[in-house]
C-alpha cells in the first residue's frame, strides 16, 4: 500500500541537497568514518559504504562504524551481509541501542525483498523480538517505537501500529512519525485524523516539499482544493516545487477553475517529468479546450493517449479537440475508439451523431 511505502523513510537520515564530492586529496585527509556519514546523508550510499569498510579496518571495535556499515549495506541491497553485521553488533555491544535498530531494519528489508510475503512475515516477527530487546535497553528511545509502528503496519495490525506511533510521539515529536501516522489513518479511511496529523507534521517541517505534497493530496481528497493550493504555494516560497508538487498544485487549480494557473503548473510538471504523469496531459487538454486553444489541446491529449491508450476519457477529449479543429475523420476515430473501450459512452455517442 502507498502509505506503507511512504512510512519506509521513518528512520532514514534526512536527504540533503546533492553537492559535488570533495577533491580526492581532501578525501584522503579526512576521517573515513565521518566522511562516510556525510556521503550517506547525501544519498551516495556506495561511496559511503567504501569509506565505512575502510573505517572498520582502522577501528574494528567501534560500534558506530559497524552500525553505519550495516545501514549502508542495506541501502545498496547487501541484505544478508547487513544482517550478519547487525547481529554481530548486538552480540558484541548489547547496550548499544543502534545495533537493535539496524538489526530490525535488516529484518524489515528482508521481508520487503521476499517473493512470498506470507512466509516473509517471519522476518517481521524477528524484528519485533529485536525491538522488545531494544526496549529493555532504553525504554524511552522514541525511534524504536516508530520502527515498531512500521513493522505492525506491514503486518496489517493498524491498532498496534497506531499505538506504537503515538508512543514514539509522546517521547519525541517528529514530522516523520506524524506523517507515518497520517498515512496509517489515510489507509484506514480516517481522513480527518490524517489531515490533522499532516497539518502538525508540516508545522514541524515546513520546508519538506514531499510532506506538503502528501498533505495537499489528502486535502484534495477531502474536497479542500483551496487549502491544498495554499499549502503548496507556501511550500514553493520556501523551496521550489518538484514535478509532483507542480502536478498536485495543477490539480488544485484545475478543481478551482483557475485554468491559466493550472496550465502553468501542469506544464511545469510535464517539463520536469515528461512520462510520469499521463493524466497531466489529459488535464492540460481540457484546460486548453476551455481556453479556446484547440491546437494545444490536441497536442497534449495526443501525448495522453499515447501514454495510456486504453483510457476512454482521454480519447473522448481528443475527439473534441479534433472536432474543434475541423478534423472530422480524426474526431470520429477517437470517439469510436472511446466507445470500444467504454461501451455506452453517452458523450462520445452524441459527438458521433453530430459528425
Amino acid at each position: 500500500m502507498r502509505w506503507i511505502l511512504l512510512a519506509l523513510g521513518l528512520l532514514a537520515v534526512p536527504s540533503l541537497a546533492q553537492t559535488p564530492p570533495p577533491p580526492s586529496n581532501q578525501v584522503e585527509k579526512q576521517d573515513a568514518f565521518r566522511l562516510g556519514v556525510q556521503l550517506y546523508a547525501l544519498g551516495r550510499y556506495e561511496a559511503a559504504l567504501e569509506l565505512f569498510e575502510r573505517a572498520l579496518k582502522e577501528k574494528p571495535q567501534d560500534p558506530d562504524v559497524l552500525y553505519w556499515l550495516a545501514r549502508a549495506q542495506l541501502k545498496v541491497g547487501l541484505l544478508n551481509p547487513a544482517l550478519e553485521n547487525a547481529k554481530g553488533l548486538v552480540a558484541r555491544n548489547p547496550r548499544y541501542i543502534g545495533g537493535y535498530m539496524v538489526l530490525s531494519e535488516a529484518y524489515v528489508a528482508l521481508f520487503r525483498a521476499s517473493e512470498d510475503r506470507e512466509k516473509g512475515k517471519g522476518y517481521l516477527d524477528h524484528a519485533l523480538t529485536v525491538l522488545r530487546d531494544a526496549e529493555r535497553v532504553n525504554p524511552r528511545y522514541a525511534p524504536l517505537y516508530a520502527q515498531r509502528g512500521l513493522v505492525y503496519a506491514f503486518l496489517g495490525q493498524v491498532d498496534k501500529a497506531e499505538e506504537a506511533f503515538k508512543k514514539a510521539l509522546s517521547l519525541q515529536d517528529s514530522a516523520e512519525v506524524r506523517a507515518a501516522l497520517a498515512e496509517l489513518y489515510l489507509a484506514a479511511g480516517r481522513l480527518d485524523e490524517a489531515l490533522e496529523q499532516y497539518g502538525k507534521a508540516v508545522q514541524l517541517s515546513p520546508q519538506d516539499g514531499n510532506l506538503r505534497v502528501r498533505y495537499a493530496s489528502a486535502l484534495l481528497l477531502k474536497g479542500r482544493a483551496e487549502e491544498a493550493a495554499r499549502v503548496l504555494e507556501e511550500g514553493h516560497r520556501l523551496k521550489p516545487l518538484d514535478a509532483e508538487g507542480w502536478y498536485t498544485l495543477g490539480q488544485a487549480y484545475f478543481v478551482l477553475g483557475r485554468h491559466k494557473e493550472a496550465g502553468v503548473a501542469l506544464e511545469n510538471a510535464v517539463a520536469l517529468a515528461p512520462l510520469r504523469f499521463p493524466v497531466a496531459y489529459y488535464y492540460l487538454g481540457q484546460i486548453y479546450l476551455a481556453l479556446g486553444d484547440a491546437q494545444k489541446a490536441k497536442s497534449r491529449l495526443t501525448v495522453a493517449v499515447r501514454l495510456e491508450p486504453k483510457r476512454a476519457e482521454y480519447r473522448y477529449q481528443l475527439c473534441l479537440a479534433n472536432e474543434k479543429l475541423g478534423d472530422k475523420e480524426g474526431a470520429r476515430y477517437q470517439c469510436q475508439e472511446a466507445l470500444k473501450l467504454k461501451p455506452g459512452y453517452r458523450e462520445a455517442e452524441e459527438v458521433l451523431k453530430r459528425l
